[in-house]
């Protein structure tokens, strides 16, 4: 199967894009919050939101710059991938418009953190007490949130990774490992949702960690080396050669 301008661009996109929002990522997913939440300690996040504010704000602002991104990175490699197959390509496509829509919508429970703590409006009716219990219930409930999205992360990159092994686009190993990754994902979410343990500490983080092996390693695979095509078997000596017919040409 050949393979046109359209998708060697598409792929380059998809690992630019890929790398530079992991690298996003770190700030507002892992920065931001290691700054701000304080497992356990209901007093301590929400003084920690009030104290820098600005921070956690920001922190939510480029949370939604990479859902937005998060799709043109998922349509480049539904252009990559249709070819390979369209409906599998597609489904991928959804499911990863599913995730991002989820953990941009997600942003809502952070803002009305931070809303409840400044006690405008009605709140000013709660105690202190009261509105750092409320915050902490937007809290958790952004992080059930993220949980759920990445679930849909993991079916929409799972497939992605399956058709980027039966293409042969690039090395079989990496797309294997690809698909191994977000099966892993995808599963140690749904313990968590299933146990009642989103709130642990650190417990995304060891579900995410093959997958983020695979998306630096992947990202910088398609970003530096583009894609390959699929090598065609070699015919078989004298295949066109008419039946009976010897190697020195005589019947």
């Amino acid at each position: 199967m050949a393979i046109d301008k359209s998708q060697r661009t598409a792929a380059r996109v998809a690992g630019f894009v890929l790398l530079l929002l992991m690298a996003a990522a770190f700030f507002s997913q892992a920065y931001v919050p290691s700054h701000i939440i304080v497992v356990d300690d209901v007093a301590a996040t929400a003084h920690n939101i009030v104290a820098s504010e600005q921070l956690f704000r920001i922190g939510i602002a480029a949370d939604i710059l990479i859902f937005a991104g998060d799709i043109v990175m998922a349509v480049a490699f539904y252009v990559l991938l249709r070819p390979v197959s369209p409906g599998l390509a597609m489904l991928a496509l959804l499911w990863r418009t599913a995730q991002s829509t989820i953990m941009a919508m997600n942003g809502l429970s952070f803002l009305m953190a931070s809303s409840v703590l400044s006690g405008s409006g009605d709140l000013r009716a709660l105690n202190g007490d009261q509105l750092q219990e409320l915050a902490n219930t937007y809290v958790g409930a952004h992080t059930a949130g993220f949980n759920l999205g990445l679930i849909f992360l993991a079916l929409g990159n799972g497939v992605f990774a399956y058709l980027l092994f039966t293409s042969n686009y690039v090395p079989r190993a990496l797309a294997a490992w690809g698909v191994f990754a977000y099966v892993v994902m995808a599963v140690g979410n749904l313990a968590v949702i299933v146990s009642g343990a989103e709130n642990s500490a650190g417990g995304v983080m060891v579900h995410y960690l093959p997958a983020f092996f695979f998306e630096v390693i992947g990202g910088g695979w398609l970003l530096f080396k583009g894609v390959r095509a699929p090598r065609r078997p070699s015919p078989p000596p004298y295949a066109d050669e008419p039946a009976g017919a010897t190697r020195d040409g005589s019947a």
